[in-house]
This record gives C-alpha cells, sequence and structure tokens, in this order.
C-alpha cells in the first residue's frame, strides 16, 4: 500500500554531502525538479538547473544537465525506504533495470530521500540528500 507517498512533491533541495561534510549543489542551490508517486505504483522524477539556458548559470556548481527517470516503486513505510525500479532513463542504458534504493523520510509535507554512500566524481562515501515538499492534489472528484 502507497498511500502515505502517493502524489506531487516539489525539489526543494538537491544536494551531495561528501565523506568530509562539505556540501556540493550539482543543480546550483536553486535547482527545480518534481517526483511524482502515482496509486498504481509507477513513479517519474525530473531534476535540472533553474536556469539552464542562461550565463552564466546562477550557481557556478551548477553544471549538470537535467535528469529524468521512470519507472516502479516499492514504498516501505516500517522501514523507511522506496526503491525506484528504473524502466526508462533520460540517460538510456545508464539506469535502466537498476534498482535506486533511497531511505525515506516523511514529516508534515517534507520528504527526504537519502542515497547510500556512493562514488561521485572519483570520491568515495557520497551521499545524495534530496528534499522535497508535497503539493496539493489539483484534481478533484466531480
Amino acid at each position: 500500500m502507497h498511500t502515505i507517498i502517493e502524489g506531487t512533491w516539489k525539489l526543494k533541495s538537491f544536494q551531495i554531502e561528501k565523506s568530509n561534510g562539505e556540501l556540493e549543489f550539482p543543480f546550483g542551490k536553486d535547482a527545480i525538479g518534481y517526483i511524482h508517486y502515482t496509486p498504481t505504483g509507477h513513479f517519474s522524477v525530473q531534476y535540472m538547473p533553474n536556469k539552464l539556458n542562461e550565463e552564466p548559470c546562477s550557481e557556478p556548481e551548477a553544471t549538470f544537465m537535467p535528469v529524468s527517470y521512470f519507472g516502479t516503486f516499492e514504498y516501505n513505510r516500517e522501514k523507511d525506504y522506496v526503491v525506484h525500479r528504473v524502466e526508462g532513463s533520460f540517460f538510456p542504458n545508464s539506469d535502466e533495470g537498476l534498482d535506486k534504493i533511497r531511505h525515506a523520510r516523511m514529516r508534515g509535507k517534507g520528504l527526504t530521500l537519502k542515497s547510500p554512500e556512493m562514488n561521485w566524481r572519483n570520491e568515495t562515501g557520497v551521499v545524495a540528500i534530496i528534499q522535497f515538499e508535497k503539493q496539493a492534489d489539483l484534481l478533484k472528484e466531480f
């Protein structure tokens, strides 16, 4: 049952925490994006720098291109994790078929997804921390 996590979540922050505690914002501090979880167990996610086509970019470290992928998900509230089973990705052959496991913490209207430790730009022990805010449902029953 997915009812707690279902809906649309707006990106508030996408940061990388390095093993030394330093933070990096690969899409800039003003990144934009959404993640959608449906009642049928599907999800889609998009992240990008806010000012992708402007020069110079709003943050010097905002050098990443947009990220977009989709598939099915499994949410386990008792163990605080979500698994994204990637079916398609903006970067073909890189994410497709992978299970992306994220620690999922919900507090009020907030959702924080945290990756396991990973390699990032030749550095080990790096964690992605992605924060969202729940959006009001736009569709109402007629």
